[in-house]
Parts: C-alpha cells; structure tokens; sequence
C-alpha cells in the first residue's frame, strides 16, 4: 500500500458488523448523521458494514446511500459505505475478513460489534401474557418467557480435527473476539478520535444469573443468548484490570498479524485499543420473529412501559443506536469525561445504554449490572441520573466482595478466552496448511 494520502490521514474509519437491518443498519445511519453534524468539513467518514452475503450487501448499501442523500445531500460526498461479508459463526469466514482489512485500511478507529443471533425457537405463550398484564415493565424489559434449545451447535469449521463450538456463543461473542483480535495492528493506528475502540453491543437482558464460567459456550443452559451477552459484559468491563492484563492486553491485544505489516503500515501504532460496552435497550426488531398482530402487540406494549416510566424502550433501533454511536464516535475527551465520575469513586468502566424519555429524547446511560452495580462503584451511585432511574427489581446496591468476585470471573473469562483463541488459531492454521 502506498503512503497515506492528507485525505486519508483526515478519514476515520469504522467497522460495523450485522448492518443488513435492524440495529446495523441504525448504527450506520446514526453514525453517519452525527459525524456529519459534529465533525469539521475537513475530515471524512468510512463506514465498513458487514452483511452475510452479496445481495444483503447490496440491499443495505442502496439503503444506506438513500439515507444519506435524504437527510444530508449537500454533506453526502463526505461519507463512504463499503461493504463486506462475513459469517461470525464461521471462523474460517472471520480469518478471511480480517486478512483483507488488515492489508487493504491504513487504520480502523472502531470496531462496532453488533452482529448476532437470538437462538430461540419460541416463547412460553401463556407465561408471556400473564407476565405482561401483570407486571409489565419487567416483563418487556428483562423477559422469562422466551425458549431456546441446549446444545446447538456451529457447523463443522474445518476438516481436522475440532472441539464443539456453541453456535449462539460464536455468533454473538467469540467470532467478534477473533475479529477484533485480528485487526489488533489497525485499531493500533487510530488517531483522530484517540485511542482505537472496540465497542461491543450487549443487551439489557445480561444477568450474571445467566452465565455459568464452567460454561463459558452456554451448551448446558436454556438461556444461551442471554449466557453470551453476559459474558461480553463481563470481557468488556473487566478488560482494563490489571487483573487481567496477561489476557486482555498481553495476548488479546497483540496479533501476529502485526509481524507481518510493517511493509504495508508505514505509519507506527498509536496506542492500545480500548474495549467499551453498550446495549440499545429494548427495540422492535425481528430478532424474535412474530406475526404481524402480534409484532404490533409488541410495540404496544414497549410503548405503555415507556409511558409508564421505563428508561429503556427506545422502540426505534435509531434511537436504540445512540449508545453505540456515542462509543465509536465521541472524541476521547467527551468519552472519558462521561465516565470520570465513576473513576473518582472508584469504578470503571460502564455499560453505556440507548435511554429514551416519554417523548423520545434520547442519550446514553449507565446501566446497572449484576455484581458491578452503577460502573463498578460499590454503595450509592455517584451520578444522581443513576439514582433516579427506575432499578430492576431485586437489584441491590454493590458490595465490595461482589465487585471482587466478578474481577475474578473477568480473570477466569479472559483465560479462557484467549486459551480458546490460540487454540482455534492452531486448528485454522492446520486446515490451511492442509488445503
């Protein structure tokens, strides 16, 4: 690759995965709109979208392109869609993907990993409507009633010799895992929003009671979606503890692709990248298929909770997109001036969430999480907006030994993570060499 041109030198590039509808493709809207309306003229914006196939890629382009020239048609020349396939369930698809930004970007400033699947093959009927006229908010905000099957798992990867790979597991966590390892060297290089970010998209749902470390796939448990979005929470907010820097920063952040591209980057690396965690809140999408009346039903009642004083029923995945398009796109110092408060008190980092008003102003807020309540301070929240906000039931203040277990379990997931990583590093390798 030839030297960075002052065009590219003046272009961030940000990478989104599963944009061909829903949440994806709000994301990149949204990101195109705020940095069109909070960037200066002199700098660009490339947005690298992710579909699984051509045709999607296509349709979601064609979407894209219209968005753009309706809401910003004098600006549109300033910000360039370029789309890519991959499988995150499919390792080999991953490997493939990553070896071509890698040797086609001069750099990535964030990564936004949103692609996933559900896994369920249902919902529990008469619970679902008993749940929702009795207890409504909860009931549409942290569900019981959806059923999925245990022990799916991905297809065969290779043709050595391989271990089981949960398939809801690959999708949702561990295919983004290799992706962002592989793409270590760009993210390296970011430098006019700071540090390379990698941003990873959960859910509210997330809950400590969900996730099992001697399960780390989820193949024994009913609720594999919701073991795989607890785990991301956990990876994401412990990744900056000294704890578990031997995995998280020593191993994870450090690709031997990087060996490999001093030819193509001329340009050294920057920093190490940052992992920030963000959730959409709840947004009709069709991640749970439903027929059309019921699929009505669902807004209807998403739209109650809100009246009736939820934080977290944005409704519309563009408003739900607003935490995440925060992480990717905010300058540093925006970034880390939202969550010094946290870091005075002795916390760290903070799940981010698309929080919506009655009417339907957004912006991006704390979320509490098991066993590492509001940002990881233990007692009262620091932030009077985090007092305020209306808790899940149940939920208690943090303990000090709570905190202490959960850096633990970050400990353990990241060891695992990255034995995990090397070792399907080594069986990929082995299939190439075979091939």
């Amino acid at each position: 690759m030839d030297q960075p041109t002052s065009e590219q030198q003046k272009m961030l590039y940000i990478l989104v995965t599963g944009a061909n509808s829903g949440l994806g493709f709000s994301i990149c809207c949204r990101l195109a709109d705020e940095f069109l309306s909070t960037h200066p003229e002199s700098e660009s914006l490339t947005i690298i979208f992710t579909t699984r196939s051509a045709r999607k890629a296509q349709d979601t382009s064609r979407g894209l392109k219209a968005h753009l020239r309706e809401t910003s048609p004098s600006a549109s020349a300033r910000v360039h869609f370029v789309p890519e396939s991959v499988d995150l369930g499919d390792l080999v698809s991953v490997r493939a993907l990553s070896r071509k930004l890698v040797h086609s970007l001069p750099r990535l400033d964030a990564i936004v990993l949103n692609a996933g699947i559900g896994g369920w093959s249902g919902i529990h009927w008469p619970k679902a409507i008993w749940g929702v006229c009795t207890d409504l908010i909860h009931q549409v905000t942290w569900p019981c009633y959806k059923l999925a099957p245990t022990g799916v798992l991905t297809p065969k990867q290779t043709a050595v010799d391989e271990p089981a790979l949960g398939s809801v597991f690959c999708a949702n966590v561990f295919g983004h895992y290799m992706l962002a390892h592989n793409v270590t060297p760009l993210l390296k290089r970011a430098h006019l929003n700071g540090p390379g970010r990698v941003v990873w998209v959960s859910s509210i749902e997330a809950t400590w009671k969900f996730f099992n470390v001697d399960d780390i796939q989820g193949l024994r448990t009913d609720a594999p979606y919701e073991s795989s979005k607890a785990l991301t929470d956990i990876l994401a907010l412990t990744s900056n503890l000294p704890s578990t820097a031997p995995w998280s920063v020593d191993s994870f952040l450090e690709s031997d692709a990087e060996l490999n591209t001093h030819a193509i980057h001329t340009d050294a690396p920057d920093a190490s990248p940052r992992s920030y965690l963000s959730h959409p809140g709840i947004c009709a999408t069709s991640i749970v298929p439903l027929i059309l009346p019921l699929a009505w039903a669902m807004v209807a009642s998403f739209w109650v909770a809100r009246m009736l004083g939820s934080p977290w029923h944005p409704l519309s995945t563009y408003l739900g997109a607003c935490a995440p398009v925060f992480l990717a796109l905010a300058s540093q110092a925006k970034v880390e001036a939202a969550e010094e408060p946290y870091h005075q008190a002795g916390g760290g980092r903070v799940k981010w969430g698309s929080s919506c008003s009655r009417l339907g102003v957004e912006s991006p807020a704390c979320t509490e999480v098991d066993g590492w309540g509001y940002g990881g301070v233990v007692g009262t929240p620091v932030v009077e907006a985090d007092r305020l906000r209306r808790r899940k039931r149940g939920a208690e203040q943090l303990t000090k030994e709570q905190k202490e277990e959960f850096e633990e379990l970050g400990r353990q997931c990241w060891k695992q993570m990255e034995e995990l990583r090397v070792q399907w590093d080594e069986i990929l390798d082995r299939a190439e060499a075979r091939s």
